[in-house]
Parts: structure tokens; sequence; C-alpha cells
């Protein structure tokens, strides 16, 4: 339906309203001003008799006729309405493999060993007093009396899981498991435990080399878990690796010395 016509009322209230804000600006030059008006105003092109005005003046004489109380405004011709934000891109999910992933719900550390005593009642084992980070203790009953003495182990660095589930070895509560390389060499059965870089921390963390350390390991590692992550820890080139990538600390990597490639490491 077509819009109607404005009455000579309006149009007559229009040039009042006009007249009223050249009157303002009104100066000594007199000559007629032009107010254009589009045509899809459905308002006739007015001619005023008054001062010369400035461009703004002009404007602001179009805009009292475009913007009648009651009324909407009318848009400005060459502004554009905002454009919607467009939301950045996210970044795509890196896909870790599962074994890296088996590995990273594993907390390794480096630890200090403070004292070294024999079990009383197994002449395997030794009772091991384990320094991790903040300064905290752990105990652990490492079966290792039979390929090293007392000296190879304390005041030493070692690599050390500390969310396996606690156990009882020999009715002595073990916190946690020193990692340690076993091969047979020369016809003989050879341990030796994984060896952190001299200037790596007490407490730092031991993780696989072109990754970062997990923010959340496991709390407690599922024992599924680390039986398949076992079998892929080998020694390679005198350096522990886990499926053939070095394990290593902010330092530099984890070493295992005198034992061949493809020694087993638990």
């Amino acid at each position: 339906m077509a819009s109607p016509s404005p009455s000579p009322l309006a149009i007559d209230d229009a040039i009042s309203f006009v007249d009223q804000l050249i009157a303002r600006f009104q100066t000594s030059s007199i000559h007629s001003v032009s107010v254009p008006v589009k045509e899809e105003t459905n308002l006739p092109e007015v001619t005023l008799k008054g001062a010369a005005l400035s461009s703004e003046q002009q404007e602001a004489g179009r805009n009292s006729i475009l913007t009648r109380p009651g009324k909407k405004s009318l848009k400005t011709p060459g502004v554009q309405a905002a454009e919607k934000p467009v939301k950045a891109a996210q970044p795509s999910k890196v896909e870790v493999p599962e074994n890296v992933e088996n590995y990273d719900k594993a907390h390794l550390q480096v630890g200090l060993v403070q004292s070294v005593a024999d079990h009383p009642l197994s002449e395997k084992l030794y009772i091991c007093k384990v320094e991790i980070s903040d300064g905290q203790i752990r105990q652990v009953v490492a079966g290792l009396k039979k390929f090293l003495a007392p000296s190879d182990l304390q005041g030493k660095k070692v690599c050390v899981i500390l969310n396996l589930k606690p156990a009882k070895l020999a009715g002595q509560l073990s916190e946690a498991m020193i990692l340690a390389g076993d091969a047979n060499v020369d016809g003989n059965e050879t341990v030796k435990v994984l060896e952190p870089p001299a200037d790596a921390s007490v407490g730092d963390r031991v993780y696989l080399k072109g990754y970062t350390p997990s923010a959340s390991p496991a709390k407690q590692l599922s024992s599924k878990v680390w039986e398949k992550v076992v079998p892929l820890l080998k020694v390679e080139g005198g350096v522990a690796t886990y499926d053939k990538i070095p394990l290593v600390t902010s330092s530099g990597v984890v070493q295992v010395p005198s034992l061949p490639d493809g020694a087993g490491i638990h």
C-alpha cells in the first residue's frame, strides 16, 4: 500500500520549524537556500528565504525536517551498519599418540637418595629414603641389593615414578619406584639406575623429548597403563628412551651407562 502524501498542515509545520532555525543564524547577506529532500521521504523540495547557511547548518536543517517527534529517523546516506564481529578461528586440537598419552599419565621425577639401609627381612631388598619435590621424603623398597652397593645409590640423583599404588614389600611400605636398566652382559645380569643430567634439580620432571611434561599426571597410575608403558622403555645408545623417544629433563637427556641397546628399563 502506498504511503499517504503529507498534509498541507504538516508541510507548514515543517517550514515554520526551519524558519525558526534559520532565524538563529541570520546574517546581513540574504539569498535563497534550497534544501533538497530525497524522494523516499514523501516531502516536496522546500525553498527557504533566509540567511546564508554553512554546510553544517544546512545539514542540521535537513535533519530537523527528516527527524520529527514520533517518527523514526531516516538513515543517513553513506553510513553503513557496523559489521558483526567475526569469531577467530579456533586452533585444531593436536592429536597425541596413545603411547604418549599413556606415558603422560605416569609421574616421573628426579629424586635424591638420602639413605640406603638393608631390609631386615630380605637379602635382596634395600630400604631407601628418597627426596623429591618440595623437600618431601618417600620410602622406596628397591630390589637392587644383589647388583649395587649402598655407595652406588646414596647421595645419587635417580629417576623415580611417584604415582604407582603404594605397596608393602616384605612388610615394608614402598611409596615410589627407582627406575633402572637391566641386561645380560657377558653372561651376567647387569643393573644400572637411570642417571639424570648432573645439572638436574631434585623435583625436575622426566618427560619425552619434543613434548612438554603433563600438567596433570594421574593421581594414581593404573597398573594396566603401567604395563603398557614398561615394554616401551629401552636403552638406546646409552640413553633412556620410551618408544625410541629420549627421556629428558629441562637440563638434558637421561642416561643409562654401560648397558647395550635394547636393554629393558623397569
